[in-house]
């Protein structure tokens, strides 16, 4: 059985026309910023010449700047050398992230030739008086007119938000889950907010025009927006950023290596205690798929720990079954 493989490259801040107030892609991806195009098509061969041929459905990713902006020769030698290692059965196709305002039909006509399939746009969100507070450059127009154009060009499409930007509320960004279903998303990622130093939200922190979210509440309110992203079939590729020694320096924010986990098993526990209702009793039963018990078990009983205090349930036992993933099927003892 083929499995799916991605092969990151990070182009960061490449095209980019301003910083946002949250922006710090050198900390996040560990690579920097300024580099001549030699330099990187030599990075990009080496990494696709240590890949295995033929080993399963793999994607060349570009990732970490705004790619459709970038300087059309060096968009098109980075294309170009990343489909001649599809020809050799490396990868199958390529994806790339970029900006809503950097999308029109004539890039897009460009990415096809190139076997570009996947196209992320970095939407954050919907919601004008955030994307202004957080110097986007970009409205909630430019995400829908870029989506679809995406859609209508057969490119699958996949949508990038953000949770506890500077004016956003848990409302707004359960708008801007809704409205990047409305765009025709078949894919999502969601990044609750981390402030890394030396950025303008970071000052912003400091001075006390900006209140980091919380873990219990960026668990909460990404769990909301998670869960309308699952009900309506759309693919949530990602859960927060990837860990590394440089996350691990962010001062402030919701910034934990197993966020993705928290957040997978508060909604299976919202799951649990809805289907249970508040039943007063001493013994929960919940049977639900083997290899989900440990997101319910991990992390200090978190999960299960909710689950009570939603049904005043005295004790919640986990029972393995042939069950659909959150699905569940409840029995009060």
């Amino acid at each position: 059985m083929k499995t799916h493989r991605n092969i990151p490259f990070f182009v960061p801040h490449a095209g980019c026309p301003n910083c946002c107030v949250f922006c710090s892609q050198v900390k996040i991806t560990g690579v920097q910023a300024e580099k001549d195009l030699q330099t990187e098509l030599a990075e990009l061969n080496s990494l696709l010449q240590s890949q295995e041929v033929g080993t399963g459905e793999s994607q060349i990713g570009f990732f970490g700047g705004s790619f459709t902006a970038i300087e059309r020769h060096r968009m098109e030698s980075l294309l170009q050398t990343a489909k001649g290692y599809i020809k050799k059965g490396v990868a199958e196709s390529i994806r790339i992230s970029t900006r809503p305002d950097k999308i029109d039909e004539d890039v897009l006509d460009l990415l096809a030739k190139y076997g570009v399939t996947h196209i992320e746009l970095g939407v954050q969100s919907t919601d004008e008086r955030v994307l202004t507070a957080c110097l986007r450059g970009h409205t909630a127009k430019d995400s829908f007119n870029a989506a679809s154009l995406i859609t209508q060009k057969g490119f699958t499409f996949g949508g990038q938000m953000m949770i506890g930007l500077p004016n956003a509320t848990p409302e707004s960004e359960l708008k801007t889950a809704k409205d990047i279903i409305k765009m025709g998303a078949k894919e999502a990622r969601i990044y609750p907010t981390v402030v890394f130093e030396n950025t303008k939200l970071y000052h912003m922190a400091k001075n006390g025009e900006y209140t980091p979210l919380s873990l219990e509440a960026a668990v909460e309110r990404t769990a909301s927006c998670y869960r309308l992203f699952l009900e309506a079939g759309v693919k949530v590729l990602r859960i927060g950023l990837h860990a590394s020694e440089n996350l691990a320096n962010a001062p402030m924010g919701a910034n934990h290596q197993a966020l993705g986990e928290l957040v997978k098993g508060r909604v299976y526990a919202d799951i649990i205690a809805e289907q249970a209702g508040d039943c007063t009793c001493k013994v929960l039963e919940a049977e639900i798929k083997k290899e989900d018990i440990s997101m319910l078990r991990g992390h200090g009983s978190a999960a299960t720990e909710y689950i009570k205090t939603k049904t005043n349930a005295k004790e919640v036992r986990l029972i393995p079954a042939p069950a659909e993933r959150f699905k569940v099927k409840t029995r009060s003892v």
